[in-house]
This record gives structure tokens, sequence and C-alpha cells, in this order.
């Protein structure tokens, strides 16, 4: 057994210090779980209700309004565009690494405010908006940051992460909300949100140890620098000397022949083609349904008639979580395409299914209809865990040119936000006045992406980030990537990367020839 695992490409590729990184760059990913899990969790609390909603005489309780709930979840979505506004001037001025310190202050400035709104909802609006700042910075340049350190043959993996930590972040916060619901202080969720405070901790601490991404230093020029990072990361040290000149190689030529540097370049030519993958993908995440899941479930649970929709919140949360380590080997065993393809037809089934039993309404449904409609719903959180978790973000990170890489991720997680916005702010009255039926509409996304995917979307795994735009400008069709043989300087980054020197001994280029095939 210990020999099978030691030909496994995440055993020979993986080691302490690229896990590491890996883990502490992942953090803003868990933020972005967090905050989304404790408030779609206190929507349902009674303490949160009485302290910003309203008092119903006829029913003789409180309750959260459709327009505060609206205008709560949508101005986290505002946040996070403003991030993304902010990410790829960040990013490419002050690098991946200097990022992570400009994210961990929105963070803090953000749950400060939160925490000390004990009567304003509007100061907790304003601290989300925030909040979701550091977050939207975190959702470009954390999957940026990760794709350009990790090895082709285990990228998949590496960039799971983010999904991974981002689905911890939520069960977290479900579980921390629905242990402390039976409190009736102020602290009830308060203490949950101040928890935050870990993710910009662990971005200071170890912040000495965090390198900066090697392909950002060769894209500045700082060639040596890239090749101490690389040597510090990557298992195979024998060719790094090799790889940094390749890598230059390959800037210059891409800079020569397909130079781009503006958002309109990211629609033009084989640019445009990358940028559809990206944006499709990440608005097809958010329109399947994921912000209903997040943000609304526990209201969802309880207009099923579920009596304890907290504790039905964490098992959604918990299961899906559980099944996001699958993803660390399904993406770059079985692919980014296949895994998709078929986590859209699982989330079809689920979402309309749900739809079919709650289509008449859910006020007098069966104890087994409840219990059923639940079960969907917790499939639904693991398929989407182990598929269209982590693929959008592994595609959206990887697709881009070099030189279009944070315009590109940029772009993506901007599409994926904005989708959000009118979910959030539209969910709460449609939920209102439909019910369950709502799922119909998330459904019917899921049935339209697996069209997206067979006819749009090709198959990246295993390919250097430079053979990729070799494959894009050679023009291939959506399935011919899988079976393409590339011969240029991407396919030489590829192979030096997994260790592996061919017979024209690739490790030992000129490297001052000018001759830059």
């Amino acid at each position: 057994m210990f020999a099978k695992l030691k030909e496994q490409e995440l055993y020979q590729d993986l080691n302490p210090r690229l896990i590491l990184i890996g883990i502490v760059s992942s953090m803003g990913a868990m933020g972005f779980g967090f905050d989304n899990g404790w408030w779609g969790s206190a929507l349902g609390l009674s303490q949160f209700q009485r302290k910003y909603g309203s008092y119903n005489e006829a029913s003789g309780k409180w309750f959260m309004s459709a327009q505060k709930t609206s205008v709560g979840t949508g101005t986290g979505s505002a946040g996070i565009i403003l991030g993304c506004i902010l990410a790829p001037f960040v990013a490419r001025f002050l690098g991946r690494k200097k990022s992570f310190l400009i994210m961990s202050c929105l963070i803090t400035v953000g749950v400060v405010l939160e925490v000390t709104a004990l009567t304003s909802f509007w100061q907790l609006v304003v601290g989300r908006i925030i909040v979701y700042s550091g977050i939207g910075l975190a959702s470009n340049v954390v999957p940026l940051y990760q794709s350009e350190c990790a090895p082709p043959r285990v990228r998949g993996a590496y960039l799971a992460l983010y999904s991974f930590f981002t689905s911890f972040g939520s069960f977290l916060s479900t579980l921390t909300v629905w242990l402390s619901h039976s409190r009736s202080d102020q602290w009830q969720y308060r203490v949950v949100i101040l928890c935050q405070l870990f993710i910009p901790f662990v971005y200071v601490s170890a912040y000495a140890f965090i390198p900066e991404s090697p392909r950002y230093l060769v894209y500045q020029g700082r060639l040596d620098e890239a090749e101490l990072v690389m040597n510090s990361l990557y298992n195979h040290t024998e060719t790094i000397h090799e790889e940094v000149q390749l890598l230059r190689l390959q800037v210059e030529e891409q800079q020569e022949l397909h130079k781009a540097t503006s958002l309109l370049d990211c629609i033009r030519g084989t640019n445009l083609r990358r940028t559809i993958c990206a944006m499709g993908v990440q608005t097809l995440q958010q329109a399947q349904g994921v912000s209903f899941i997040q943000n609304f479930i526990v209201v969802f649970m309880q207009q099923l008639g579920f009596a304890d929709s907290l504790r039905t919140n964490v098992l959604v949360t918990g299961c899906g979580f559980a099944v996001h380590c699958v993803t660390f080997i399904t993406f770059d065993k079985i692919g980014r395409r296949q895994a998709m393809m078929i986590g859209a037809l699982g989330l079809a089934t689920m979402m309309l299914a749900v739809g079919g039993v709650t289509a008449k309404g859910v006020g007098n449904l069966s104890n087994s209809a409840q219990n059923g409609c639940a079960a969907m719903l917790v499939l639904w959180y693991c398929i989407y865990g182990i598929t269209w978790g982590p693929g959008p973000w592994v595609v959206a990170a990887e697709i881009g040119t070099g030189q279009l890489r944070e315009r590109t991720i940029f772009l993506a997680s901007m599409a994926s936000f904005v989708t959000s916005v009118p979910i959030n702010f539209v969910n709460p009255y449609v939920q209102k006045a439909i019910n369950g039926s709502v799922t119909f509409i998330y459904g019917g996304w899921s049935v339209f992406a697996i069209f997206f995917i067979w006819f749009v979307l090709p198959e990246t795994k295993g390919r250097s980030l430079e053979e990729l735009d070799e494959m894009f400008q050679a023009k291939l069709k959506t399935r011919e990537f899988s079976k393409y043989v590339s011969m240029g300087l991407g396919a030489r980054i590829t192979k030096l990367q997994a260790g592996v020197e061919d017979e024209e001994k690739i490790g030992k280029i000129d490297v001052t020839h000018e001759d830059k095939v």
C-alpha cells in the first residue's frame, strides 16, 4: 500500500511547505464561508430577529422583513464586487503576498463594525460590506496565488483548497450558531462574528513564511528570487534553473506574439474564448442555487415546517464540507470537464425533485415529505461540494493567459458575484411568493449548465499554465483538448515540473540563445 501511495502524484509533487502555504492562503476563502454561514443562520435566530426585526402582533412573534433580509444579504455581494474591482490593481502592483495584508485589514475593520452594531442594523450592513470587500479581494488573489504556485499535475487538488475552506468556514459558523442558539443575551451570534478575526491573525502570523508567487516574480523580471522560491516549494529541484529560463522565454514569446495588457484584451482573439469559459462557470455556479442554500436554507426549512431548522442547516453544511475531501483526488484524476458535467446533472435532479415535492405548497407536508426534501438538499450540497464548489475556481484560476490572469479572474469572480446580487435581493420575495417552487428556477439553470460544459468548456487537467496558452492559440475544438500533444515551451515546462526530462535533454537549454524556440 505504501508503494502505491508513493506512486501517486499528490505524494510525489506535494511537500509540507506547499501544503502550509496552500492552507494559509486559503484563510480568505474560509472567511467567505464563515460570514455566509453565520448570516444565513442568524436570520433564523429569535434573538437576532428581536434585535433587528419587527414584531408581528397577529402571530406574537418577531421576524425579519423581506426588505431587511434582502438588503443585508445583497449588500454583502456589493462589497464583494468592490473587492473584485480592487483585486487586479492590488495583485499586480503590490504583488500576491502583500494582497493578503490588505485583505486582513478590510476583514478586521468590517468585523469590528459588525460586532459593535448593538442596535443599528445599518452599521451591521456597512460592516458586512467592508468584510465582503476583503472577501472579494480574496476570491481573486487566493486562486491566482495558488494556481501560480502549484505543480500542474496536482493543481486541481491545490485549487480545491479554496472551496474546501469556504465550505469549512460555512460549517464551522453554522455549527457555532446552533450550539449557542439557546443563549438569550446579545452575544449569541457576536461571538461567532468575532471568530473571523482568526483569519487576519493567521495571515499576519504566517506572513514571513509565505513566499511571493514564483510566476509573479518571473513576470516582474525577478528571476533569481523566482528560482529561490521554486527551490523551496518544489520536490524536483534539479531542473529549477532551466524551468525559470523557460518561463522567461515563454513570457517574452507571449509579449512578442500575443501581447495583451488590458481588460479589452480579455475579449479579443483567442482570449475571448478563455474569458467566456471562466465567466460562464462562475455565473452558473451561482445560478444553480448556492446562494439560496447558503443564505436562505434556514428560512426555507422553517417554511417546510422543521422545528429545528438550525440543526438541519448544520447537517447540510457539515455533509457538504465532509465530501470536499474527495475533490483533492477527483479533479486531477477524472478532470474538470467530466466532474462538472456529472455535478450539473446531480444538482438538477435534486433541485427539480424538491420543487416537485413542494410545488403544491409547504404548509401541509407530511413528515416523510419534509425529511425527503431535507435529504435532497443535503445531497445537493454534497454533489456541489465535490463538483461545482471547487470547479469554477479551478477553471477560472488556470484558464487565463499569464499576461491577463489577474484580469480573467477578476471578470470571472465579478460574473459570479454580480449573478449573486439579484439572487440575494430577489430570492426573499420570490421564496415568500412561490415557496418551494423556487427550486425549479435553480434546477433549470443546472440543466443549462450541462449543455454549457459539453459544448464550451475544454479539459485542462495535467497541463502547465503555459501549455494551455499554446492550446488556446491553436484554436482547438472543445473535445480535442484532452488528446492534444503539445510540442512548445509549455510542454517542456510541464515535463520539467513533473521531474521528467525528454530525449532532447530539455533541462540543458542554452539560456543565452536568442531563438526562443
